[in-house]
């Protein structure tokens, strides 16, 4: 009866202690969240509107009300002080000073607040709480509890209104006792203590239990006692329930010992199944201990090992006798000392359990990582008498955490050194955390953003776009991107702000200030803008200057090609010659200048058709026979085999740039030199062909610091005055970029004194069958003297031209065809001869004042009563644009100064041929 109301009494004894124990720490807990949730906007005014903190306070004091006596909130000198009177009534006051819970108050406990300069105390009555607290513990009759706390029992009842009369006190030697293990932290049982009451002394039983309560200094434990004689003098009045209970046992022996036989066979083979499981665990634990690297050992009080498992040889290479002997100090490759003081201080605490990571030493001599797991023994004088460990292995585990942990250095390295703000959010757009090396660049602190959402922070305007991409990034796991612009306290900055998932609860967003770039955009804007504005004025200052070089040289070279139609002697044809190749010389730079000025403009496109390369390649040859005669260079073409006869590519454009490169070798070659002219086919796929050109000479060379320079426009790389190197500079800039156009990419590779090979490529296009043949003859085809036309070709023609030298050429060129032919200077001009006589032919010219020629033929085509005349353009003007505007005018054909004497011909004879179908 004594021990099983021993374990009674310790057993209430410890769940009392413990619920106190942790019924306080509740209150720790809560006063730390109360003290950080206070608003002390009106802390100076006892404002009863205040429902927020009133509410908070209410509700913590009703939740101790039998624990907290005053609540007192300290804040800038002064304090606002909560209490529930007898009433139960919620109460509250502000003084300016008053108590102090530093002034030695030890039922007192204060909690300061994280952020701002608030501190709480909490004024506790103890005893009461405890008073009520140990209400609910029954301990039958005679019994006693008490509550210890540095050195002073108070009885619970003497604290009760109703048992002022009843105060108990232990003897001397059982406080001693007690109030050394109590202040020890341990636990103890006292079976002779001698208690003290007003019925005198009475043996009693008792139990005590310490505990600490957190934030309060002190001893304190629960102590519950029961009059010995009470419990030996239930002994009796058990003794007639135990005479009952042995007749009944009696009869159920009998009973069983019938069943005994019957059922022992089956004990047995359950015992015998028991010990198979029994085994069947133990090699399981030892196969778990292998799984996790870990192996079992024992040491007495010394710390000497003296039983291992078997798994140490495979944790440590050592057999379980072999590691006993060894020393635990030649182990330790680090930390012995800092082991045998963590040690010390557990056996000083008299825990029950110690843990400890630290490097040890293999039998091979690796150094491996192990964590050790003990659990201590004490005697009942709480002696250390051994204890029971598992060492793990976790080496590999904390190579890991060590990986991870530079890992996270090297992240937070990074980081410092990145000049982004970045924010994590929930997926409602709440900011959860930050890292912003220049808060500058913040709205507001981030300590303040935290907790509120992206709305709250930005404007409307600002807020709309964000929230649109980061809700599009957390739906589709995409990255989205989107410019923010910010009014800060440094000046507007513009930011571009990335948003994408973290993980499938956060975001993470990644801004960047690019107000630089976006200065240096509006900049660059703004100069391309102005380049543009320059390039137009220069292309229509190139327009206006090509109208005015060519119409004078339209004059000119046309009474030239008149002249050359008379009978001259061969000193006079020499000069005409001459000046022709002057003229057409001069005509080249123009035309230079002009393609040039389109490729940069974007408008020159490609016309391609269909021809036969071989002829073309033999025709451009023939082009030069006269410059490789003077200077006696041989120029050799070859075209493999595998190109096909008929190609489809812009014809002009390719003779244009072999005549460009062409003429550069020739120009820069020496006397009877040497320039070969190769084009060699790859096929692609069935319907196409790289055609790799390529021009080489052994002409003068050029340096390799120049060869970049080639391809610029205006550039030269001899800048010498000698007339053999002489040029624009724009013939290589021009293949260079038609090349391109077409493309291919031109390459250079040059030695001075050796010679230098110009390679591109083409894309063409493989055509099977020729292409159809014109119906007129080509200036090539036609002959070097005029003829009379008018006979074959009668046809009414009208001049319309304002220049006076370009009006007498065409005159004279007509009356020479043999036609007489009527005259305009203007568009007005034009339209009243057209409303006098129809005409069968009309050459207009584009530009002139009064009216010009588009204004001009867009009246003769709406005239019904006029017959439908052929008019053709002339003009200087050659971009694409004009042709096109003067074709969308209602002009049959457009002809650009100068003027060749054959094209005129050729659209007489078209002009005719169409009225002899019609």
């Amino acid at each position: 009866m004594l021990e099983t109301r021993k374990v009674f009494l310790n057993k209430q004894v410890e769940l009392a202690a413990n619920e106190a124990q942790r019924r306080f720490a509740a209150l720790n807990e809560d006063l730390t969240f109360y003290a950080s949730g206070l608003e002390i906007e009106n802390f100076q005014k006892v404002d009863r509107n205040d429902l927020n903190n009133r509410g908070r306070t209410r509700r913590l004091l009703n939740n101790y009300y039998n624990l907290i006596d005053t609540l007192i909130i300290h804040y800038e000198g002064q304090q606002r002080v909560f209490w529930v009177d007898k009433g139960n009534y919620f109460q509250q006051k502000l003084v300016n000073r008053g108590f102090d819970a530093s002034n030695n108050c030890w039922n007192c406990i204060q909690v300061n607040a994280n952020l701002k300069d608030i501190k709480v105390v909490a004024k506790l009555d103890l005893f009461r709480f405890f008073s009520e607290h140990l209400v609910n513990y029954y301990l039958g009759p005679d019994s006693n509890k008490w509550i210890y706390h540095d050195g002073q029992l108070t009885d619970v009842s003497s604290l009760r209104q109703q048992y002022l009369h009843a105060k108990i006190e232990i003897d001397s030697k059982s406080m001693d006792l007690l109030t050394r293990e109590i202040s020890g932290g341990l636990r103890g049982e006292y079976e002779d203590a001698v208690v003290h009451s007003e019925i005198g002394k009475v043996s009693t039983l008792l139990a005590q239990y310490p505990f600490t309560l957190e934030n309060l200094g002190g001893h304190f434990g629960f102590v519950f006692g029961q009059k010995r004689s009470t419990i030996i003098a239930g002994i009796f009045g058990t003794y007639l329930y135990l005479f009952a209970g042995m007749l009944i046992l009696l009869l159920l022996v009998l009973f069983l010992v019938f069943k005994y036989f019957r059922i022992s066979n089956e004990k047995n083979v359950l015992l015998q199944k028991n010990s198979e499981e029994l085994k069947q665990l133990i090699r399981q634990q030892t196969m778990l201990l292998q799984q996790t690297k870990g192996f079992l050992y024992y040491h007495n009080k010394n710390w000497e090992l003296y039983q291992v498992s078997e798994n140490v040889k495979e944790v440590l290479g050592f057999d379980p006798e072999e590691i006993k002997r060894v020393e635990k100090s030649s182990l330790f490759l680090d930390g012995y000392e800092n082991y045998l003081e963590e040690i010390e201080t557990v056996l000083d605490k008299k825990l029950d359990f110690f843990h400890y990571e630290l490097n040890i030493q293999k039998k091979s001599g690796e150094s491996i990582r192990v964590k050790l797991f003990e659990k201590l023994f004490y005697d009942q004088q709480q002696n250390f008498s051994g204890g029971i460990g598992i060492c793990t292995d976790i080496n590999e585990k904390y190579i890991s955490e060590q990986e991870l942990l530079k890992s996270e250095n090297r992240l937070r390295s990074v980081l410092k050194c990145l000049p982004d703000i970045i924010f994590i959010y929930n997926n409602q757009g709440d900011y959860l955390d930050y890292y912003a090396q220049d808060e500058r660049l913040l709205l507001m602190p981030p300590s303040e953003s935290m907790g509120k959402n992206i709305r709250d922070v930005l404007d409307e305007k600002s807020s709309e776009p964000v929230m649109k991409a980061f809700y599009k990034a957390a739906k589709t796991g995409k990255m989205q991107t989107q410019e923010l612009d910010l009014m800060l306290s440094v000046g507007k900055r513009y930011f571009e702000v990335r948003f994408f998932k973290l993980d499938e609860e956060k975001m993470i967003s990644v801004a960047r200030d690019i107000t630089s770039q976006k200065l240096w955009e509006k900049g660059l804007q703004e100069a391309k803008e102005a380049a543009e504005r320059a390039n137009l004025e220069k292309s229509q200052f190139l327009a206006n200057m090509s109208h005015e070089i060519r119409t004078p040289m339209n004059g000119l070279l046309g009474m030239i090609g008149l002249l050359m139609q008379t009978e001259l002697d061969k000193e006079q044809e020499k000069l005409v010659s001459i000046i022709t190749d002057s003229g057409e010389s001069l005509l080249a730079i123009v035309n230079d200048i002009l393609d040039y000025s389109k490729i940069e403009a974007g408008m020159l496109e490609l016309n391609a058709v269909t021809f036969d390369i071989r002829k073309e390649m033999a025709r451009i040859c023939d082009l030069f026979l006269g410059m490789t005669s003077d200077k006696g260079i041989e120029l050799k073409l070859s075209i493999g085999k595998e190109i096909p006869q008929y190609v489809e590519l812009d014809r002009e454009k390719v003779q244009q740039v072999f005549s460009n490169l062409v003429s550069n070798a020739i120009k820069y070659s020496h006397k009877n030199g040497k320039i070969q002219i190769q084009i060699k086919g790859e096929s692609i796929f069935s319907e196409n062909m790289i055609l790799n050109c390529s021009i080489k000479d052994n002409g003068v060379g050029i340096p390799k610091d120049k060869i970049p320079q080639l391809t610029m426009p205006f550039t030269q790389v001899d800048t010498s005055t000698s007339p053999d190197y002489k040029g624009t500079g724009l013939g290589l800039a021009i293949a260079n970029r038609i090349i391109e156009l077409m493309g291919g990419a031109l390459h250079i590779e040059s030695e001075l004194g050796v010679g230098s090979t110009f390679s591109f490529t083409l894309m063409a296009k493989i055509e099977q069958v020729a292409p159809e043949k014109s119906n007129f003859k080509t200036e090539d085809e036609t002959s070097n003297h005029l003829e009379i036309l008018s006979k074959n070709y009668p046809l009414k023609i009208l001049l319309v031209e304002d220049n006076d030298i370009n009006l007498k050429f065409m005159t004279m060129l007509m009356e020479q065809l043999g036609y007489q032919v009527d005259k305009a200077s203007n568009g007005v001009e034009a339209l009243q001869a057209v409303e006098k006589k129809p005409y069968d032919l009309i050459f207009m010219d584009y530009q002139m004042p009064v009216m010009n020629g588009l204004e001009a033929t867009k009246i003769i085509r709406s005239m019904e009563q006029v017959k439908r005349s052929t008019i053709i353009g002339l003009s200087a003007n050659v971009f694409k644009s004009d042709i096109e505007l003067a074709l969308a005018a209602g002009m049959d054909n457009y002809l650009t100064k100068p003027v060749k004497i054959n094209d005129i011909v050729n659209e007489i004879k078209k002009c005719a041929l169409e009225f002899d179908r019609g």
